[in-house]
């Protein structure tokens, strides 16, 4: 077995591959038709003679590397042996220098798989539940007085950096955070096959921003939605605000056609998941995140 980079004479197999065992692996940034392997999506099939056992592919964009990481989109073998994850690592490696490790999700119970990881050094970071609204009923959003709750425009620069600061400020203390910056947020509203109009928000009271959300389309399901950087500063939690920019994202993703709707959350964040599971929320599955110190 060997790795093979790659190329364009190669891509429709890669794609082709990550379609075939998403499930079993990560279906968050899997490749689609469009894929282009560049220096910051990397990629890689592993071969047995003519036949593709296995994919490696890696997402490092300019947002993920100021944070020292970088995302495995995809590290799998259908042929389940410590030797082919062993064989396939090393080749990414290269792309991650300077970098402070590389992260990855598998499925809880993949639990082949995951010892496979934890011996070539992957630790547990944490889990996440993927929880999802099945209803179609838009929930009721009501906004205090005192407070306003805006959908940002590309060009609202002042509202996009507090957007940014705020999420930075509310999350960066979570075991696997990746903070959010204006450009990252500018690329949203320019990716057609994921922005939802009106899905950027800001809440905030008086002049001071106070609550974030992102409701993007699901990059596997274009029918879905996920909402993303749901935050309350911590001065005003406890306020009902966390639900109402839940219930806003509902409603924003709903009225676009969005259905269903999707989101992640840590598992240690219990608070957040008895909000999620008490708006109509129930368990999709169970995903546990890996780093490995590079």
């Amino acid at each position: 077995m060997k790795p093979v980079p790659v190329s364009s004479e190669n891509v429709t197999e890669f794609v082709h591959y990550c379609r075939r065992h998403g499930a079993e692996h990560d279906e968050s940034f899997l490749p689609d038709e469009t894929f282009v392997p560049t220096d910051e999506y990397p990629a890689y099939l592993l071969c047995d003679g003519r036949d593709v056992v296995g994919a490696m592919g890696l997402m490092r964009p300019p947002w993920l590397r100021k944070r020292g990481r970088a995302r495995l989109v995809i590290f799998h073998s259908a042929e389940p042996s410590l030797e082919a994850y062993a064989t396939m690592l090393p080749a990414i490696l290269p792309h991650v220098r300077g970098l402070r490790d590389i992260y990855g999700f598998l499925p809880e119970a993949n639990t082949d798989t995951r010892r496979h990881w934890e011996t070539l050094g992957f630790t547990l970071e944490r889990y996440a539940y993927l929880l999802a609204y099945l209803s179609r009923e838009v929930p009721q959003v009501v906004v205090p007085e005192g407070y306003s709750l805006t959908s940002l425009e590309r060009d609202d620069e002042a509202g996009i950096c507090e957007l940014c600061d705020l999420w930075n400020r509310n999350y960066a203390h979570q075991a696997g955070f990746v903070g959010a910056t204006p450009d990252y947020i500018r690329a949203v509203f320019d990716d057609e096959s994921e922005y939802v109009p009106g899905g950027v928000l800001l809440l905030r009271h008086g002049e001071h921003p106070v609550g974030t959300a992102h409701v993007f389309r699901d990059n596997e399901d274009e029918q879905a939605a996920e909402i993303g950087m749901l935050s309350v500063h911590p001065d005003y939690r406890g306020r009902g605000l966390g639900r109402l920019m839940l219930c806003k994202s509902l409603e924003v993703a709903l009225h676009n056609g969005c259905h269903p709707v999707y989101l992640s959350v840590n598992a240690a964040n219990e608070s957040a998941v008895s909000l999620y599971l008490s708006q109509g929320f129930t368990e999709d599955s169970v995903m546990a995140c890996y780093s490995l110190a590079v």
